[in-house]
């Protein structure tokens, strides 16, 4: 039995009992300062911080007390202190951010590790609205705390997500050169590289003592000015990735500031389209994705993998891809109806799940469609097939098992489940692609389930958020991906997959029925579909479109 509330109680009394004190705290300067009384031994207990002021190498007493002066801590935020060292109790409901901001400095001196948890949590999920207000303010607070990553990692997400929180913002100009620099070293700052350009220089200019805006009046000190502040963060633009028009109007009057072979390299890139140069050119940042699982990195890692880049998602180019959320879970439902009246017919589909209590993140790929109704059943299980995971097919099973004789099963070469691990590494990931063996049972839909892989690969029955309606059972896909075998999601989300280059990759309910009413049966292999007397080629090189498929060498070879 524990009794922590009455132990806090009980120490919190002590606070008001100054008889055996044996600390006298003076906090606040001027007139706003306070004494406090304390016990050595609870501060001690407490605070690593008084743990050494209070050793008798440091402290000195005064008539048998230890004295203390903190005028850099406000008395409103000691004494929210003092409660917290003897009660273990903070209430900062009613105290306004810029209490909390200072309270949260004076818990780093002082070494509150739990306090500084908490009060990092408290600003950003009741404080939302002040800190996007005072994002300066906060940035410059938190950049030099060590334990503070949390709410200065949250503030660099916020900014990357939307730049102007930041840029549009009037104290923009007295952001410390530290956080610049910060911000411009993250691959996932959502704004056109021009801007980021500009906005730099905004900065520069601005710093003290200012220089003016018009170019025409600058003398060659103003440049050299201007390159020293700027020394840290020049090396940081992506100017490879502005175009060449950008470039030319917007970038080029500014050269000087520029290393000389820098500015010779982007000239031949541009003006010659030469990839040789001497430069280092750096990644396109990483564009953003509407999730509550995964990161604009792990979007990023999974654009390669659609587009079969086995590497890392640093190697790519800049992502072709859209990320349109259709569905998350804790906003619109876990259950299988749900899924099919968002999800259905949408081409292709990214489907992310984090798993309960292991904070795990797998997903899977579906180039084809996902659908309420099939020609042969509709029962939620999935039907024998003549032959055993990973068993090589013939031809006759495999048209007797086709897309459309099937039902529920879709054929496609391009799917593939995966796992993110917690999400903390992107390289730590397990990707998974469907078998050749398999690939006439890449994808199962049934009014009844919600996104299924293989037979069982990884599949989601119904109320995916209650323990056991979500498994993992390797059959068709090339390996393992979970040693979960049975879960539930805590959140789970599909997003539509749009090719930038194309006005849409969905095909409506009406063309989907007069497909299957009015053509011959089809095959698919991604996004690719075969005719059974007619065959069709494409020369683009994107999986979302048409392309020679896998499955056509496959099927020849039979």
């Amino acid at each position: 039995m524990e009794f922590f509330e009455g132990l806090s109680k009980d120490f919190s009394h002590l606070l008001n009992e100054s008889d055996d004190c044996d600390v006298i705290i003076y906090a606040d300067k001027d007139s706003n300062v306070q004494k406090f009384h304390a016990h050595t031994v609870i501060l001690r207990a407490r605070s690593r911080y008084f743990r050494r002021a209070l050793s008798r190498d440091w402290a000195k007493k005064e008539n048998g007390v230890f004295v203390f002066k903190k005028p850099n801590i406000t008395a409103q935020v000691f004494e929210i202190v003092l409660k917290y060292i003897y009660g273990g109790t903070a209430d900062l409901q009613e105290q306004s951010g810029n209490v909390i901001l200072s309270l949260l400095t004076a818990s780093d001196e002082l070494n509150l590790g739990e306090l500084i948890k908490y009060t990092q949590e408290h600003l950003i999920h009741q404080k939302l609205s002040w800190l996007q207000e005072n994002l300066v303010q906060v940035l410059h607070t938190v950049s030099c705390l060590e334990d503070c990553k949390t709410l200065r990692e949250f503030c660099l997400e916020m900014i990357c997500q939307d730049p102007r929180f930041l840029f549009r913002s009037e104290n923009f100009c007295t952001l410390d050169e530290s956080v610049l620099v910060l911000l411009l070293q993250r691959d996932d700052l959502q704004i056109d590289e021009i801007e980021v350009w500009e906005n730099v220089i905004k900065w520069g200019l601005a710093q003290d003592p200012p220089l003016d805006s018009d170019l025409s009046k600058w003398m060659d000190d103003d440049f050299k000015t201007m390159q020293s502040r700027l020394s840290r963060c020049i090396s940081l633009i992506r100017y490879f990735h502005i175009s060449p028009a950008d470039f030319c109007d917007r970038v080029r009057p500014y050269a000087k500031i520029l290393p000389e072979d820098l500015h010779e390299d982007i000239l031949r890139f541009h003006l010659k389209s030469c990839q040789q140069v001497r430069s280092v050119i750096l990644p396109p940042r990483i564009q953003g994705i509407d999730s509550k699982i995964i990161k604009p990195r792990h979007a990023a890692l999974v654009a390669c993998w659609i587009d079969r880049k086995e590497g890392n998602s640093s190697t790519c180019e800049r992502i072709r891809y859209e990320f349109k959320l259709l569905l998350r879970g804790s906003r619109d439902g876990f259950t299988a109806a749900v899924f099919h009246n968002r999800c259905d017919n949408q081409v292709p589909t990214l489907v992310l799940m984090k798993v309960q209590n292991t904070g795990e993140i797998i997903g899977g790929y579906n180039p084809t469609s996902w659908r309420r109704t099939s020609i042969n059943s509709d029962s939620g299980y999935f039907p024998s097939a003549p032959w055993g995971p990973h068993q090589r097919k013939s031809a006759l099973s495999f048209a007797r098992y086709s897309q459309y004789e099937l039902g529920p099963f879709q054929t496609t070469s391009e799917s593939f489940i995966f796992s993110l691990g917690d999400g903390k590494k992107v390289e730590d990931f397990v990707l998974s692609r469907i078998t050749r063996e398999n690939m006439c049972s890449a994808v199962y839909s049934s009014p009844r389930l919600g996104p299924c892989f293989g037979r069982g690969d990884l599949k989601m029955t119904d109320h995916f958020n209650a323990p056991g309606k979500c498994s993992c059972e390797w059959r068709d896909y090339e390996r393992e991906i979970t040693d979960c075998e049975v879960f539930a999601v805590e959140e789970y989300e599909v997003f539509h997959i749009i090719d930038r280059g194309t006005l849409s990759s969905s095909i409506s309910p009406d063309e989907l029925h007069e497909i299957s009413e009015d053509k011959p049966p089809i095959m698919t292999s991604g996004n690719h579909t075969l005719a059974s007397t007619s065959s069709t080629s494409s020369t683009s090189m994107s999986p979302i479109q048409n392309r020679t498929p896998e499955y056509t060498a496959y099927h020849a070879g039979w």
